[in-house]
């Protein structure tokens, strides 16, 4: 095999431009990086989905418990057997995905029984409470997945469930995360993506918003008081946003939209190609950088990181063609671990969960 080689993101500038962003993404770039909205936008030019590194588990699990619900609503999943099936089924798929796209990812542990226990108990209620003969009849429709495109306003996404009764409109939106901060509080970015949803809604002409409601794995209802004013104030935020990135990128500038903090880089999805990347020493993971500059074996790579040179164990898992022809070249390990967590040493080892790519 040999390692996902990932082209050089700073000649693709020329050739992105961001045209809408999503509610979440919006969110995200208020409140967290933009140069990692950037990176992603970068690497989306090139079409290959292994250039990306995975997401993380959790939210993979959300994407299942998405479909489950979604599948729950249409009648498709009707009994605890049904959901306990298409539960392993989901995962399977989720796992060849990641099986078919990184091939150095040697152990993807994905199930997680307490969330899939939480998700049946809610779509089991869902059972109970959805009138089948009313959903697609009536004055009265439930969409789940419902792709709003309103490009022209700059937005662009997927609404997890809309119901729309008599001209009015409720936005659920489910969460397989925690819905409240530390102090108690639904959490900012939320609300920012269910008042966007609300103003994608009114301005497909799909009814006018009623009720703002979140879900969380529990089946424990959060509704967000809805405020016109603020949604038309966000999607004026959301233009300006968009204007902001595309000068960032016209101009290079990215330092300015960056936001290297340790709690948001440690587990980025672009920490394998971005320059402002901070990782604190003391985490078990870590992701490094170097060119290649010596190779005592297969089994381990010697590699110059500015001042500092690292050592890389355990590559003989790989049964990497030609390990020799990597002299020279740069390669960035994500998720490799400290051989010691005692020596403050530059030695690290190859994990189940390392993912390796070579910079062109």
């Amino acid at each position: 095999m040999r390692f996902t080689q990932i082209p050089n993101v700073d000649n693709t500038w020329d050739n992105v431009t961001i045209k809408t962003l999503s509610p979440s993404t919006f969110s995200w770039v208020s409140r967290g990086c933009g140069y990692q909205v950037l990176l992603q936008k970068a690497l989306n030019v090139f079409n290959d989905t292994s250039l990306s590194l995975p997401s993380n588990r959790n939210a993979i699990l959300g994407t299942i418990i998405h479909k489950m619900y979604e599948l729950t609503l249409k009648g498709e999943l009707s009994s605890i057997a049904d959901l306990k099936n298409k539960w392993e089924e989901l995962v399977i798929v989720e796992k060849d995905k990641l099986s078919a796209n990184y091939p150095t990812l040697r152990h993807a542990s994905l199930n997680n029984y307490d969330k899939r226990n939480s998700a049946i108990r809610y779509a089991l209620s869902m059972l109970k409470k959805t009138n089948k003969a009313t959903v697609d009849s009536g004055t009265k429709k439930v969409y789940s997945e419902k792709r709003l495109d309103c490009s022209d306003i700059g937005l662009k996404g997927v609404a997890d469930k809309l119901i729309v009764d008599n001209g009015c409109i409720d936005v659920v939106d489910f969460k397989s995360g925690h819905v409240k901060d530390e102090s108690g509080i639904i959490k900012l970015e939320y609300s920012i993506q269910l008042h966007l949803y609300a103003e994608m809604c009114k301005h497909l002409s799909l009814g006018i918003p009623r009720s703002l409601m979140l879900i969380d794995i529990d089946g424990e209802c959060f509704e967000i008081p809805y405020f016109p004013e603020y949604s038309h104030h966000l999607l004026s935020e959301v233009l300006e946003t968009l204007q902001v990135l595309n000068n960032t990128v016209s101009s290079r500038s990215f330092s300015s939209c960056a936001k290297p903090e340790l709690g948001m880089c440690l587990n980025c999805s672009c920490r394998h190609i971005c320059k402002f990347r901070a990782i604190g020493s003391d985490s078990y993971y870590q992701t490094i950088t170097g060119r290649v500059i010596e190779l005592p074996s297969s089994n381990m790579y010697v590699l110059q990181s500015g001042d500092n040179t690292l050592f890389v164990s355990g590559l003989d898992a790989y049964e990497v063609d030609s390990y020799r022809d990597y002299l020279g070249k740069m390669l960035t390990f994500v998720n490799v671990a400290r051989a010691s967590q005692i020596a403050d040493d530059y030695t690290y080892k190859i994990t189940e969960n390392t993912l390796v790519y070579e910079q062109l």
